[in-house]
């Protein structure tokens, strides 16, 4: 559980927005106080300070964020150049750091001539570059919109520039460090005595492919059950039969909190109001994705000892 991947304060608001900022810095110390060993990201649209850069440094200079630039006047005062140079600035203290183009938004910012000049800054910077489609917060059902042919021509100009393009974030923290890309490793599933331990019913199918089956006297499986799946036992070879498409978890925190889990990490967040609030956000109030303000998640360590020892 030590190795299990964690997101900070990832939900509605920014792990650097002024009112997060503390509490974030206290997960990343709580965190360094147990040992862990995983892989922590921080996600943000924030405008970060050089002394702050120094405190994330200082704490955990390995630490993963993922700086959100579209390319569009989000109308919150932040110029695209000052984004730009927020980035850099971040590179040149954090080794990983990542500029993260999302969402892309069709007959938005979904055309090399918007695209190519961000690139052309990451080919400046730590070279690592993510991107990620849109989601209608008012169509959540539909999934996140497609865009095929542009992700072949983003691969192909990253390329050209010496720009590394990751279809995943767990692609790349995979190709990084070299652990175990559980979104699309086709290694044999292991760790499936903890996945018992948790409480998780499951089947292995012919082709040794887990299938979860429920979840201690219930038969639901949620999204966010099928993902941190994966994770635990360290494979893609778990079939997605959720019934529920919610990615929360059943198993809770210590304290009775909800845990939640996407495709590339466990998070441990707090929800605070959002003081960016971009127009095409999903994660809102009024929509199906939102989640209940308040704290969710715990540190993997103390998910371990809540189950495992208490």
């Amino acid at each position: 559980m030590e190795n299990i991947p964690v997101s900070i304060n990832g939900h509605f608001g920014d792990p650097f927005q002024t009112d997060q900022w503390d509490n974030t810095l206290y997960k990343l110390k709580y965190l360094k106080s147990q040992n862990y060993k995983g892989e922590i990201e921080v996600s943000t649209k924030s405008i970060i300070t050089d002394e702050q850069v120094e405190e994330l440094y200082s704490i955990n200079p390995n630490l993963w964020i993922f700086c959100g630039v579209t390319g569009l006047n989000e109308g919150i005062g932040i110029s695209l150049e000052d984004r730009f140079d927020n980035y850099l600035r971040i590179c040149r203290k954090m080794e990983h750091t990542v500029l993260n183009i999302r969402p892309l938004i069709p007959g938005k910012n979904d055309n090399m001539d918007t695209i190519s000049p961000i690139i052309d800054v990451v080919a400046k910077g730590r070279k690592m570059l993510k991107h990620g489609g849109y989601l209608n917060p008012n169509d959540a059902a539909r999934g996140k919109s497609k865009y095929e042919d542009l992700k072949l021509l983003i691969k192909e100009y990253s390329t050209k520039v010496g720009v590394h393009d990751a279809p995943r974030c767990a692609s790349m923290v995979s190709d990084i460090t070299g652990r175990t890309n559980q979104t699309f490793a086709q290694t044999d599933p292991t760790n499936l005595d903890v996945l018992s331990a948790l409480g998780y019913k499951y089947e292995l199918t012919n082709e040794n492919y887990v299938k979860l089956t429920g979840f201690q006297d219930g038969n639901t499986i949620t999204k966010g059950d099928v993902s941190f799946t994966k994770i635990l036992v360290q494979s893609s070879r778990v079939l997605d039969n959720q019934t529920d498409t919610h990615i929360y978890m059943q198993l809770k925190g210590p304290e009775g909190q909800y845990l939640a889990c996407t495709s590339s990490w466990f998070h441990w967040a707090r929800e605070v109001p959002c003081s960016m609030n971009c127009w095409y956000c999903h994660v809102r109030p009024g929509t199906s994705i939102y989640f209940d303000v308040g704290d969710s998640g715990c540190s993997p360590i103390d998910l371990y000892k809540h189950i495992f020892e208490q």
